[in-house]
């Protein structure tokens, strides 16, 4: 009995190579082993690759960004802490120095002049206003480039908080932020007394911008102050900041986490509490440029760049292989 093959499962001798696979009929490939198909997911692979290094490295870069403005919020709130001491300093020197208080009672301005002007010019407060119980100003001293001084500080509810606070465990005397004609100034207060009588106060201040542009430097980040409803009342940035929501900004000062947002173009921004005297008197914000997608689409290309040179390599290298095969055979 003759045995027939079966051409599906032989191969002729004179099958060309590269050809003769198991399985199937000469010249037929199975589609697993179609250099079509390696190919294809070779780039899909490279391509996936280099989204992958490149969402990593914005991520990354992200992060340690979110890190230094978190570090930088705290740092501002720290550095602020220290102005407040300069302030309460210069305002207890001023209470504390001999013949002020009979000065004030007295109403003799040449007399504070020449107790006071030396306290403030030893300092680094740039304002200083010595006044009656009713707000008027009896004596301003300014550093230059300061907001010019005013007759009275009449309505001021830091003086009334102060002169009814003297009996208190702090002597009437604490700090915070109050919003003048000039722009919002951080005020430090303190009452000053002949005997047990009050007699007046003496009022330190420094312009909320002069503060946060002394605290930028030291922390190398762009603050901004917003009030209570979320608008913005001081900046160190080149730009108008876009305000807070009104319900963030009053979760902020009850205590809320912390915020994240873009306040202008690619500018990220934190948003927290400012302490002051111990106390949230008004919103935070610290931003800084985000570059985080200049990084990522960087690696990207990078990454791209040595799949592409390795591949150039390859090739060169299979190639000169098939041109060497050619000429021996």
């Amino acid at each position: 009995m003759a045995v027939t093959e079966d051409p599906w499962l032989t191969w002729p001798e004179d099958s060309p190579p590269g050809s003769r696979r198991p399985g199937g009929p000469p010249g037929h490939e199975r589609w697993y082993m179609r250099r079509e198909l390696h190919l294809a997911v070779g780039i899909l692979v490279a391509a996936f690759t280099v989204y992958f290094a490149g969402a990593r490295a914005t991520a990354g870069t992200r992060a340690a960004l979110d890190a230094r403005l978190v570090q930088a919020g705290a740092g501002a709130d720290a550095a602020l802490i220290g102005i407040e001491s300069e302030q309460l300093s210069a305002v207890r020197a001023v209470d504390f120095t001999a013949g002020v208080a009979a000065a004030l009672e007295a109403r003799s301005g040449p007399e504070l002049n020449k107790l006071v002007t030396p306290i403030q010019a030893n300092s680094t407060v740039p304002m200083i206003d010595v006044v009656e119980p009713d707000g008027r100003v009896l004596l301003a001293v300014r550093s230059k480039g300061a907001p010019a001084p005013v007759a009275s500080r009449r309505g001021l509810r830091a003086l009334g908080l102060a002169l009814r606070g003297i009996h208190g465990p702090r002597g009437g005397r604490f700090s915070e932020i109050v919003i003048y004609r000039s722009g919002p100034t951080l005020l430090t207060i303190s009452p000053i007394v002949l005997g047990t009588k009050p007699v007046g106060a003496v009022l330190a201040m420094t312009p909320l911008a002069d503060v946060l542009g002394r605290i930028s430097q030291e922390v190398d980040v762009e603050l901004t102050a917003y009030d209570s409803i979320g608008d913005p009342i001081a900046t160190t940035a080149s730009f108008n900041p876009k305000a807070v929501d009104s319900d963030t900004a009053q979760a902020l000062m009850g205590g809320a986490a912390i915020v994240t947002r873009y306040d202008w173009a690619d500018h990220r921004e934190k948003l927290g509490r400012l302490i002051v005297d111990h106390q949230p008197d008004a919103v935070l914000g610290v931003a800084l440029e985000d570059d985080s997608n200049v990084v990522g689409r960087t690696v990207s290309i990078y990454v791209a760049l040595g799949f592409l040179c390795t591949a150039l390599i390859l090739a060169s290298f299979w190639t000169r292989v098939v041109l060497a095969r050619r000429r021996s055979a």
